[in-house]
């Protein structure tokens, strides 16, 4: 065992990971909030990329803060994330025009269209950050936990027979004495 270094104070080695840590739900709120300040900064001040460059660095933002153990829950949510706020700013949008369907279905399909590269760029921004710091191990978590699970396991057909021979019901037999036929 080494001594302390003279003073008598050990050092501290400094964390390895970020200071904060986010849980998945938490990297989603932070998905969340930044594209809809984008939306909401690009609608009111005109600037038509300020919700996709906003989404990208929230989904940046979010992976490197999210906890090792969450990443698969925030992998898969920033396109569902994109797609409802241009969803909640397209019926904001379209409130008292001539007809509201239409109106919202043109602004959302415009939005989601001419936002694609940034939907894109963040979504695989988040993808080729999460694999190295721990999205495997989820996966390989994942799987083993719905095996582990499976009601089916160890049975090699979906009714639970493992041979043909193996039926329940014996035709050829007949029935028990005292047993009635209703």
């Amino acid at each position: 065992m080494a001594s302390p270094p003279p003073g008598g104070k050990r050092r501290r080695r400094p964390p390895s990971g970020p200071a904060i840590t986010l849980t998945g739900r938490g990297g989603i709120v932070v998905v969340f909030a930044a594209t809809l300040l984008g939306a909401v900064f690009g609608g009111l001040l005109g600037l038509h990329g300020a919700q996709g460059f906003l989404f990208v660095l929230g989904c940046l933002l979010a992976v490197l803060t999210t906890r090792r153990t969450d990443l698969l829950v925030l992998v898969v949510s920033p396109p569902l994330i994109f797609f409802f706020v241009s969803l909640l700013g397209a019926a904001v949008g379209s409130f008292g025009e001539r007809s509201f369907v239409v109106s919202m279905l043109l602004t959302l399909i415009t939005t989601l269209t001419s936002n694609v590269p940034w939907l894109f760029v963040g979504a695989l921004l988040v993808v080729l950050i999460a694999v190295p710091r721990g999205l495997p191990a989820n996966l390989r978590e994942l799987r083993a936990s719905i095996a582990e699970d499976n009601p089916f396991r160890g049975r090699t057909s979906l009714r639970g027979r493992k041979d043909d021979d193996d039926d329940p019901v014996r035709w050829d037999e007949p029935p028990a004495p005292g047993a009635s036929s209703e």
